[in-house]
């Protein structure tokens, strides 16, 4: 594929650079960097692509360097690290030598693999990147499928009014590390979708992660229409009919490419509900391949491979069409299914049949799957929140949303200088690092050691900043000299997307004390400041435009440096070397966070609000928390005791803490900080352990389950919708009696007749349940059936013992649906209580 997409014959000896340029690994790859940078250091420093490098560099350049005794040992070295990679088995095999699972297609509106390929927006996308290359990593078989982006997210400038302008480059994909993603024929791979009145074809192209692809829908074909040539424009299109284009591009026609292509899926894993479509078209798919008109059995089978993973904390960020601009463009794929309009709609509600509800992407995707996480465990309890609704009469406890908590692909974001240090030059061995319990190698380190480690790092940051500025100055109006840098200062980074939630000017909530802390000379502090607004969110741009203002107060001037045009590259710049990382979203909004994760591998420490993974890591030992520790399921709405906080933290203890030093002059406890963040928590939010806990907990699972159902022509699906039909028809006969209650020592035993009738005592359980309060758990028992009960039918006795720790009348039976291959309730949600 790729000698019929190169323009031009390499020097010889050199012919492997177009493998590297090609395969996404290299953005992980220091060695790589210093490569291309030798080949052209200015078009490195100005686009970081090597693609555009070596279609840009002259051949008599490349004849020299082929000479170059230190370039080819460089080259020759990474050249075989990368076949050596190509041939090693991996985490996966070695793990799951036999197992169900083919291949996982992994969904995401966007992907933020590298700047060079700019098809993200924030955090949805990086982390995106960041898993297929883990995937790569671990040898977990794994397909991306997103959108081929014309404009991708904006960049962004300053103004002499301190308000940010957006500016939208076009995407050249001929100048991008992608390739056309041909068929088996060598043909140019189309799929197409289709539209009221038309069809649609997408181009396809690829984007490889070593042995993991990247396929790219483009509707940027000449043979479509204008109009439809700019439906993959833009990333996150504001209009509502654009944007529900692009998800049945990316769900309906995203799994029509891997049919195509001939890849074997059994997981298709959505990022956020934007491919829930995919739902229909697999379904769909299974309905043709087994010559069946039976779309709910095709459900059954296919939703047991179905994951869904949502990254949102409120209901307003879920995308929602009204049912009218459903029906008109998926009443082709919806019919073809053979149900009406509304049963499909009614998929996506959480009331059917009410009219004046929109479609929900998020709700779609859960009754189409078998598998619904979150991204940190408080992130779970506040989609089970979320999705309540769809779950009536369960407890909240009860609903079927479990989470795996985000991680980063640490080679990623590991400086080059923490990266020879943790792993002696061999980045196998920070995979397999990352994958273990502990950085062994911090804790051999002296404090003096640690300290040079860390002081190497930030002065390497600080290089990479001033060339920024110094770059940048031309375009953005902001008055900050580079030369006021200085290494000894405390850093304090603050980087991400401007958003009320996000709260990025909580530092500045009482100016005078702020600059009070900046303007000590003996104690110097500096904070780096970086982050885009969505161009419609006009509250976001304000809270840029005061930080930028703040930033020129000839009070504080060049003490707060806001870096403009934030991206990946400036993500990696300043993660690789800041000092202390803040992050203070409303609680409980923050997802995740994974921007503080991203600094702890290069011996940064975070300062937070106990919200998203800081709060299942944060430990006095670890770094700070900023204010009261409410509970997850209370929006919290203080700033003025969030602010009062974060400014006690830095003058009482952050600040000293770092500029009190031995006799050497080293913090010796900002270093123990430092050493235990590194040891405990680099392993634990890895992108590593969290790939391995999908295969574990999702993957491995899911896979099983759905082969099961596949088998034999989805016999299983068939018995499964017989027995809800059964169920469903004859629930309400069930009657729960009054239950008795006998106390024995420690325990109550308790019995309890139960009518039944129609229904059979197999289908379903009996339990005994308290509810959990601020100190007691959550408690369920199953109870067991011990006979028919004298003179009636279909009526048993059902017993237990539960403990007497608390009030008989804390106690209730319920009656649930038991079936050994159904997964209640998200499969089948019923409940009786006792009344």
């Amino acid at each position: 594929m790729l000698e019929h997409y190169l323009t031009r014959n390499l020097p010889a000896g050199l012919e492997f650079l177009n493998d590297i340029v090609f395969d996404l690994r290299w953005t992980y790859n220091h060695d790589a960097d210093e490569l291309f940078k030798t080949i052209d250091p200015t078009l490195w420093y100005l686009t970081h692509n090597p693609w555009l490098i070596l279609q840009t560099v002259s051949l008599d350049d490349l004849k020299k360097l082929s000479s170059n005794a230190d370039f080819m040992k460089n080259f020759n070295q990474i050249k075989h690290d990368w076949v050596k990679t190509d041939n090693a088995i991996g985490w996966f095999k070695e793990n799951y030598k036999e197992n169900h699972l083919k291949t996982v297609a992994y969904f995401s509106m966007e992907f933020g693999l590298d700047e060079s390929l700019p098809l993200y927006a924030g955090g949805l996308g990086i982390l995106a990147g960041d898993y297929l290359k883990t995937a790569e990593d671990l040898g977990v078989p794994l397909a991306g499928i997103g959108l081929m982006y014309q404009r991708g997210y904006f960049r962004q400038i300053i103004n002499s009014s301190s308000e940010q302008i957006e500016v939208y480059p076009y995407n050249d994909p001929h100048s991008l590390p992608v390739m056309p993603c041909r068929n088996k024929s060598g043909e140019w791979l189309r799929v197409s979708v289709t539209l009221p009145d038309r069809t649609v074809m997408l181009r396809v192209w690829i984007a490889k992660i070593g042995n993991t692809p990247l396929y790219l829908l483009d509707s940027n074909d000449p043979v479509n229409l204008s109009i439809d040539r700019g439906i993959t424009g833009d990333l996150y299109e504001a209009g509502r009919e654009i944007r529900l284009i692009q998800e049945i591009i990316l769900g309906i026609g995203g799994f029509k490419v891997l049919r195509a292509l001939g890849v074997d899926v059994n997981i298709c894993h959505m990022n956020e509900g934007h491919a829930a479509f995919v739902v229909l078209e697999r379904a769909y798919t299974w309905m043709q391949d087994n010559n069946t008109a039976d779309f709910w059995q095709a459900l059954t089978v296919t939703r047991a491979g179905n994951i869904f993973t949502t990254h949102t904390p409120v209901q307003a960020g879920f995308d929602t069409f009204e049912p009218a601009l459903i029906r008109n463009y998926l009443s082709y794929y919806i019919q073809r299914c053979g149900i009406t309009d509304e049963e499909f709609i009614n998929m996506g509600k959480v009331s059917p049949g009410n009219s004046s509800e929109p479609f929900n992407m998020a709700y779609l995707a859960i009754r189409g799957s078998g598998f619904i996480n979150g991204v940190s465990k408080i992130h779970g309890e506040v989609s089970r929140n979320l999705f309540s609704g769809l779950f009536e009469r369960q407890p909240i406890k009860e609903v079927p949303v479990t989470y795996i908590t985000n991680g980063v692909h640490t080679p990623t974001w590991i400086s080059s200088i923490s990266e020879k240090l943790l792993t002696k030059n061999d980045t196998k061995s920070l995979i397999e690092k990352c994958s273990q319990k502990s950085f062994d190698v911090i804790n051999k380190m002296t404090d003096a050691e640690i300290w040079e480690f860390r002081m190497n790092n930030k002065i390497n940051m600080l290089d990479d900043i001033k060339n920024h500025i110094t770059k940048m100055k031309g375009c953005c109006h902001i008055n900050q000299e580079p030369s006021f840098l200085d290494p000894n200062a405390l850093y304090i980074g603050l980087a991400r997307r401007f958003t009320g939630y996000k709260r990025p000017t909580l530092l500045l909530y009482d100016k005078t004390r702020l600059k009070n802390i900046l303007k000590s000379q003996n104690r110097p502090v500096r904070i780096l400041i970086s982050g885009k607004a969505h161009p419609g969110d006009f509250t976001g741009k304000l809270l840029i435009k005061e930080w930028v203002q703040f930033a020129q107060d000839p009070e504080i001037r060049n003490t707060v440096f806001f870096l403009s045009d934030y991206d990946m590259d400036i993500a990696q710049k300043i993660v690789g070397g800041i000092d202390l990382w803040i992050n203070n979203p409303r609680r409980p909004l923050e997802a995740s966070g994974t921007s503080g994760m991203k600094i702890i591998a290069n011996g940064g420490l975070n300062c937070s609000i106990l919200d998203g993974w800081w709060a299942e890591a944060y430990s006095e030992e670890l770094g700070w928390a900023i204010g009261i520790h409410s509970s997850s399921d209370e929006y919290y709405n203080n700033d003025k005791e969030d602010a009062e906080s974060l400014y006690k933290l830095l003058e009482e203890s952050i600040v000293p803490e770092f500029f009190d030093r031995n006799k050497d002059g080293v913090p010796v406890e900002w270093i123990e900080k430092i050493r235990q963040s590194m040891f405990l928590l680099t392993p634990k939010y890895s992108t590593f352990r969290m790939m391995k806990e999908y295969v574990e907990k999702a993957y491995i699972p899911l896979s099983s389950l759905y082969e099961e159902r596949n088998a034999s022509g989805g016999e299983l699906a068939l018995t499964i919708n017989e027995w809800k039909k059964r169920l469903e028809q004859n629930w309400n006969e069930i009657h729960i009696g009054i239950p008795v209650f006998e106390k024995q020592g420690e325990y109550y035993k308790v019995k309890c007749a139960i009518r039944l009738g129609a229904v059979k005592p197999q289908d379903i359980k009996v339990e005994i349940f308290a509810s959990g309060d601020e100190n007691d758990e959550q408690f369920r028992a199953e109870m067991t059936n011990i006979g028919t009960a004298s003179g009636y039918i279909n009526e048993f006795i059902y017993k237990t013992e539960v403990p007497n720790d608390r009030p008989i009348d804390n106690y209730t039976l319920r009656v649930i649906p038991y079936h050994p291959k159904v997964l209640t309730p998200l499969e089948f949600n019923k409940i009786i209580w006792q009344k």
